[in-house]
């Protein structure tokens, strides 16, 4: 069964794409804020969202070309689901190409996220959400990560 893949085509150069996937500051700008990032290959970079994270064992750091993850632990918090870790055992792929003009072909794949899990229609759609917001911030400089629940101004 096919899983999850897509191809953009990046106004940026591989270096600022690359930097943007394996550095604190590119993760926090396009994926979300509440993560912990680690900076070798073999490390363990944690990703948050609200209740939901995604443990992540760095695979592959090729500067300017390849940043691998597998997933090592993941909690997907929706009621619905009868597995909330169907990411656990997963690989997340980001394959750099130089294009001219400056530009950069992402290959990106989510190996194991198939449409036989039951959280494949929601991640198809965060991908597609973070996706965007990592070519938003390569190109612009200003990404859509997600953010941390705000605290309550008025909270007694």
């Amino acid at each position: 069964m096919k899983h999850y893949q897509r191809q953009i085509l990046l106004s940026a150069p591989p270096a600022v794409v690359y930097q943007a996937l394996s550095t604190p500051e590119g993760l926090r700008n396009w994926w979300t804020q509440t993560c912990d990032i680690a900076a070798a290959v073999g490390g363990q970079s944690t990703f948050r969202f609200g209740e939901h994270y995604k443990v992540m064992q760095i695979k592959s750091l090729l500067p300017g070309h390849e940043v691998r993850w597998h997933c090592v632990r993941a909690l997907i918090n929706v009621d619905a689901f009868t597995r909330k870790d169907e990411w656990v055992g997963t690989d997340i792929v980001f394959k750099l190409t130089p294009q001219p003009g400056g530009k950069t072909r992402l290959d990106f794949e989510h190996a194991g996220l198939t449409p036989a899990l039951e959280c494949f229609a929601v991640c198809e759609r965060g991908w597609n959400l973070y996706l965007g917001s990592l070519q938003s911030l390569v190109e612009t400089g200003q990404g859509r990560p997600h953010l941390p629940a705000a605290a309550s101004c008025c909270s007694a």
